[in-house]
């Protein structure tokens, strides 16, 4: 876990970096925090819950830090959060879900709703800068470990969508180490119960699978 923990700590001081080295685009978000009526703490996000790692067997991967998430420092805290959280205790795939699972985001850009990412066009470069940053964390998680990376949430994983990026950036990775798209694995968001209802779907028509077996087959084909 020595490398997990030193991947942390990078992340932890990259927001560090971005966040006082880029006076405008914290003021660009904040005003758009202001339009919604609630103030910004921070305009990129650190997972503190990262630094609870101890056995790491899941990378989940949702969109970007929302309003709970910016205020609160840690990724899926909301009612997705809760969703999640749920689903692993449930489903027994882990004992403890912050020991044990990795929660990331495409980037780590604080926005009250992802597609509000959009409006912050003048900032374009940092904005993929993040993307990359971020999908190459959640590769370099899975290869110092035997982990499992789900990446919740594909509308905008496409080659023109919001996060195209983050995708192009997961295929470079997944060239140079082929082996490693058998631990990858793409799910609706754990929202309004999507990640769920996917799930179900399988289980529905394979009864006789276990919930491990119906999550590999209920992924969706991104690439």
């Amino acid at each position: 876990m020595n490398k997990i923990k030193d991947l942390v700590l990078n992340f932890q001081n990259h927001i560090s970096k971005v966040n006082s080295e880029n006076q405008d685009f914290f003021e660009s978000v904040a005003k758009l925090c202001e339009s919604y009526g609630y103030p910004l703490s921070n305009a990129a996000v650190f997972n503190k819950n990262l630094l609870k790692l101890k056995d790491l067997k899941y990378i989940l991967v949702a969109d970007n830090p929302g309003v709970t998430e910016q205020e609160e420092e840690c990724y899926l805290v909301g009612k997705a959060g809760k969703m999640a959280r749920n689903f692993f205790a449930n489903s027994e795939l882990v004992s403890n879900f912050d020991e044990e699972v990795a929660v990331l985001n495409k980037t780590f850009i604080h926005t009250k709703s992802t597609l509000d990412l959009k409006t912050l066009r003048n900032f374009k470069s940092l904005f993929e800068d993040s993307e990359k940053f971020m999908a190459n964390l959640a590769v370099d998680m899975l290869e110092a470990t035997e982990a499992e990376l789900w990446i919740t949430g594909c509308s905008e994983l496409t080659e023109k969508g919001l996060f195209s990026e983050y995708l192009k950036t997961l295929k470079e990775r997944c060239l140079k180490n082929p082996e490693l798209k058998e631990r990858i694995f793409f799910y609706p968001h754990f929202s309004f119960g999507n990640f769920s209802k996917n799930l179900n779907s399988v289980r529905s028509a394979h009864p006789e699978m276990s919930v491990r077996e119906a999550l590999k087959a209920a992924t969706l084909k991104i690439f």
